[in-house]
């Protein structure tokens, strides 16, 4: 995932309204999101190569997010980002995932990625490139791809970030649609969702959280954005609800 794009409390009622574009090689892809057989049971794509993944939630409402970041100096057998997502997911509050997150990196076998974890109350980013730096997130827009978050010296993100602070949030499905716009521009030259020969973007993510959980939304294109067609798939949460955690 090269890019995500997070409204903190912006919106009345829907405290977490996210959108994320997974960007990976062609032939590695990802699945859609899915419910998991876990405890606590989360919905979260696969990466069908790691068998972590990219993004989900859980039936806590803890989200966590992940994108590459670089470092220096990669471990020599690097832990899989992937499934830390999924440890991460494990975990039954925010502060708990906060804490495992820290001090999984802090180990410094992790290749460099930046980790947003959050709920409806909180959001915090955890760099992991050559240092480690945890930086909590205030209310409003923020982007995060493969640098600091709202670092506005990477192109794509201040775009993305333009296209959203120009405007106003009435309601969820306004949000919704401007996460959309977002993640499927694709026209030149600050293009968000990419279209490379062998890699680029090859799928879509758009996440509204709610109290009571099950009323959240999920929208998910399995494929470019700009061509693929978001499907509605919030009754995964309506599913994950019902299952014990």
């Amino acid at each position: 995932m090269c890019l995500i794009a997070l409204m903190h409390r912006v919106v009345e009622g829907w405290p977490l309204i996210f959108g994320a574009n997974r960007e990976e090689d062609y032939a590695r892809g990802g699945e859609p999101p899915m419910l998991w057989p876990t405890k606590p049971q989360f919905i979260a794509g696969r990466d069908p190569i790691g068998g972590g993944t990219w993004l989900g939630v859980n039936a806590h409402g803890v989200l966590i997010a992940i994108t590459n970041r670089r470092r220096s100096e990669q471990p020599a057998q690097p832990r899989s980002r992937g499934l830390l997502v999924t440890y991460l997911l494990a975990c039954d509050h925010f502060s708990s995932a906060e804490a495992l997150g820290i001090r999984e990196l802090s180990t410094h076998h992790y290749a460099g990625c930046n980790v947003l974890i959050a709920d409806g109350e909180r959001a915090t980013v955890i760099h992991h490139g050559d240092w480690m730096r945890v930086k909590p997130l205030p209310p409003g827009i923020h982007i995060l791809a493969n640098r600091d978050v709202n670092d506005e010296s990477d192109r794509r993100s201040r775009y993305a970030y333009e296209m959203l602070a120009s405007q106003r949030y009435p309601d969820v499905d306004v949000a919704l649609l401007a996460l959309q716009a977002v993640c499927s521009h694709h026209q030149s030259p600050t293009p968000i969702c990419l279209n490379g020969d062998n890699r680029g973007t090859v799928s879509s993510t758009l996440i509204g959280l709610t109290k009571p959980l099950q009323n959240s939304r999920l929208h998910h294109a399995q494929g470019p954005p700009d061509r693929a067609v978001y499907f509605d798939r919030s009754d995964l949460f309506t599913e994950l609800i019902q299952e014990p955690t």
